[in-house]
């Protein structure tokens, strides 16, 4: 996998964060991610997740206030510039040319390119991320033939190919299944930039992330540590009972069994 390029340590700052759209809004007064910190989002479908993702980002514009990747407006940034500094993973990917695996997963390499054609350290670190991934057996196989899990790999895969300093992320392991998301989930955790995600499983997000922003109607309702995620705060957040049970092996730190919703009618 290639290694992330952390000079200047990254991280990101946001302050007076305000945006709109129809009746929806987003405020957020203040939030700081430390460089190499690992952050996920959670929150019910709507609550504004992929909005804050999207603006940290730089791919919306705030009403009002900053955001800052590494000390730069990204918005302000030409498209080269920023792919330098940050991979975005976004919740739906379109791809309509005829592309196989491989020619994808090299699109990460390209924003780093001198020339204009790969050079043998990009052909090599491509090679290796794609058996990272478990894809170096469908190099040649053309995208569109592959199933949804597959094609999601492979775009993560283009993700970590880029090899920049931050690593944005909507929905990661959205269609993989259990063996494949502890593999992705794994290779962000031991990524050494900065990581953030929007992930929905409480279960599978506990031993792989150190911070968690949980977000409802447009805030964050809590920004706390992994020790201290607790079946109070599901509760508040998804509007559910939580409830611990031994089903799965996952678990919060310091107890023997994981935190599960359960709807409060049942």
């Amino acid at each position: 996998m290639p290694r992330a390029d952390t000079r200047g340590e990254i991280g990101i700052r946001v302050e007076g964060l305000r945006f709109s759209r129809g009746a929806f809004s987003l405020e957020v007064p203040w939030l700081e991610v430390s460089p190499g910190e690992k952050v996920a989002i959670m929150g019910e479908n709507g609550s504004g997740k992929t909005t804050l993702l999207t603006l940290i980002g730089g791919f919306l514009s705030p009403d009002d206030g900053c955001v800052e990747v590494g000390g730069e407006d990204l918005v302000r940034l030409s498209p080269r510039q920023r792919a330098r500094i940050l991979a975005f993973l976004p919740q739906v990917t379109s791809v309509v040319f005829p592309f196989t695996v491989y020619q994808l997963v090299l699109m990460g390499r390209y924003p780093h390119l001198v020339g204009r054609k790969p050079g043998p350290g990009d052909v090599q670190t491509t090679l290796k991320t794609m058996r990272m991934l478990g894809l170096e057996d469908m190099s040649d196989r053309r995208y569109l033939s592959l199933s949804g899990g597959e094609q999601r790999r492979v775009m993560l895969a283009k993700v970590l190919n880029q090899g920049t300093p931050v690593i944005l992320l909507d929905e990661p392991v959205a269609m993989l299944d259990a063996r494949h998301s502890l593999t992705a989930l794994t290779l962000l955790s031991c990524w050494e930039g900065t990581v953030v995600a929007v992930v929905h499983d409480i279960n599978l997000a506990l031993p792989h992330f150190r911070r968690f922003l949980f977000m409802r109607e447009g805030q964050i309702l809590y920004d706390v540590y992994k020790e201290d995620v607790n079946s109070e705060i599901l509760s508040e957040v998804y509007d559910v009972r939580a409830y611990k049970c031994w089903a799965f092996g996952f678990s919060l730190p310091g107890e023997d069994r994981p935190v599960l919703p359960c709807s409060r009618h049942l």
